[in-house]
């Protein structure tokens, strides 16, 4: 079954020509987990891999050989938290802030898989490491990586649990801005070392931005 990723990754290559990246394409959704005090917790990240991704990955792995999407028991054990051993760094594509504050976040726990329509489905969990009252001030996210080796949607659907007063806005890129700042870094002026594998910070151009509401209403 073909995704709406499919047609947003025909959409961003042909609309921009000379945009080398992504090369990887993931349907993401995000759930904000409130504890029993109204503060954020932890967030549940679901990724949701291309198909042609998908199948290189299981190839590579060793896992569904027989093709009929069906996972024994050691398949899905072995697939459950196999994108979750990060190097050092990495952020996990998740970047969170209050009142203009970067929340910092642990890494993954609770990691899991399946497959679903020949792609790839995996989720996992980033606690909080200080815990934040998004009452007092807006909650900001976005899912992006900064190189675009891979691009995310927020297709699968942003929630929150804990608190009933929360409201969430989804605010799409500037898609024209994003790609004329490629352009402008890839061929502009000072451009010389850019290219395909030194590719410009432009992720987060190219990024939803979620808000997250919880104040109480007057």
């Amino acid at each position: 079954m073909r995704t709406p990723l499919i047609s947003v990754a025909v959409l961003w290559l042909s609309a921009a020509p000379v945009l080398t990246h992504p090369h990887v394409f993931i349907d993401s959704g995000l759930t904000f987990l409130f504890d029993n005090e109204g503060q954020l917790a932890a967030v549940q990240v679901v990724w949701a891999y291309d198909e042609f991704y998908s199948l290189l990955q299981l190839e590579d792995m060793g896992i569904d050989e027989d093709g009929d999407g069906v996972l024994t028991a050691e398949e899905g054990t072995r697939l459950a938290g196999y994108d979750t051993n990060w190097i050092e760094g990495y952020e996990g594509d998740l970047y969170l802030a209050v009142g203009g504050q970067t929340v910092n976040l642990a890494g993954p726990i609770k990691p899991g898989a399946m497959l679903q329509d020949g792609r790839i489905v995996s989720w996992h969990t980033r606690p909080i490491l200080t815990r934040v009252d998004a009452e007092v001030s807006e909650l900001t996210a976005k899912i992006y990586d900064p190189t675009f080796y891979t691009a995310y949607t927020t297709d699968l659907g942003i929630t929150a649990t804990g608190r009933k007063n929360c409201r969430i806005f989804k605010t799409p890129p500037d898609l024209n801005k994003a790609y004329n700042l490629v352009e402008e870094l890839l061929y502009g002026p000072g451009s010389e070392d850019a290219g395909e594998d030194n590719f410009p910070a432009v992720g987060e151009s190219f990024a939803d931005t979620i808000t997250v509401s919880c104040a109480q209403p007057f």
